[in-house]
């Protein structure tokens, strides 16, 4: 255990030592992430390099490849060799980007590893300078790790993607091995497991999070992320590894990032992150339970009348609460691809 704790301890200090040029005031990101080669979606895959892109705004203090048996790591190495090459090609560490040793210093090995560099970054965190948690996947791990830093809930900020409720046309593509309940309004989202262990628990009340269960979902539609794809394989090895992902997907290929909004909630800079409930390029979030869980924010529903005490309840709306969810992304996605596009012309200056 000491062994493994004065590891962790290094690579931290490593990025406090030679991180300087990312912001103080930056957000500090610890993201777990079902990452894989060619398991599943590959959309976690073009979700990294996103991350990657905007490494030189947030403090990234921790990436957990959680599907260890699914090459996840392996996942993460590819898009670090690119980032690798980009980072001595284009200079970026002029830029303001960590090196690619900062980068791979904070990817854990293991559950354990894991949990180790979660509690060290929740130890070193503060109300005023909390720690944004981004779940790419299901809970878990992250329920097993916030088990053991519950004291300091306050402390954290939690943005999961698709982790409550599944639409129900989408039941019929469950993996036969999935569970599947008796009333489709209680079918878990894609990434569910493990979220209503964090949900129900007491502890966990005031617990700030952010659930995107639907919204995420303006990532996906019409032609335009399609061409967002193509206009940005020219921007580097990362824009090309944009497109070596899913080169055994051709149902995703496209500029996918169904993880992405978690990051953009954080990068977009027209917004207070404190009030999830104003328009970012993440979308717009309600609260609806602002007495019994006034820190809890999920997708928002507009003027529709939808139960999120018990969905049963208004169930039959449940497409047009997502059509509207989703819309709120999909409403600010040309200026977040405008702004991503700037980012890369000057980060890449031959690039495009």
């Amino acid at each position: 255990m000491r062994h493994v704790m004065l590891t962790i301890l290094a690579g931290v200090s490593l990025w406090v030592a030679s991180g300087a040029a990312v912001s103080a005031s930056a957000p500090r990101v610890f993201v777990f992430t079902d990452i894989n080669i060619d398991q599943g979606d590959p959309d976690d895959r073009q979700s990294l390099v996103h991350l990657l892109w905007y490494a030189n705004e947030l403090r990234i203090e921790g990436i957990v490849p959680e599907r260890w048996a699914a090459e996840s790591r392996a996942a993460c190495d590819r898009a670090l060799a690119a980032y690798a090459q980009d980072y001595a090609a284009f200079e970026f560490g002029e830029k303001g980007y960590p090196r690619p040793s900062e980068i791979a210093a904070v990817i854990a090995k293991s559950d354990h590893d894991a949990i180790q560099r979660f509690k060290i970054a929740v130890e070193g965190s503060s109300e005023r300078n909390p720690l944004y948690v981004l779940v790419w996947g299901n809970m878990r791990l992250l329920q097993r790790a916030l088990d053991q830093t519950a004291w300091a809930v306050s402390r954290i900020r939690l943005v999961t993607i698709g982790t409550h409720l599944l639409l129900e046309r989408d039941r019929k593509h469950l993996p036969a091995d999935w569970p599947v309940t008796e009333q489709p309004c209680r079918q878990p989202n894609w990434n569910g497991a493990g979220r209503n262990d964090v949900f129900n628990d007491p502890r966990f009340k005031d617990l700030w999070w952010i659930e995107m269960n639907w919204t995420y979902a303006g990532m996906f539609t019409g032609d335009e992320p399609a061409t967002m794809f193509q206009q940005l394989r020219p921007f580097g090895a990362l824009g090309e590894h944009i497109h070596e992902v899913v080169a055994r997907q051709p149902w995703a290929r496209y500029f996918r990032v169904g993880d992405t909004p978690s990051v953009l909630y954080l990068v977009d800079p027209n917004h207070d992150r404190e009030d999830p409930t104003q328009s970012s390029w993440a979308g717009r979030f309600h609260q609806p339970f602002p007495y019994d869980r006034p820190h809890y924010f999920t997708d928002d529903a507009g003027s529709l009348t939808w139960d999120y005490a018990d969905p049963c309840v208004t169930w039959p709306a449940h497409l047009r609460v997502y059509e509207h969810a989703k819309s709120t992304l999909e409403q600010r996605r040309a200026e977040m691809y405008a702004a991503l596009l700037r980012k890369l012309s000057t980060l890449y200056p031959t690039g495009n």
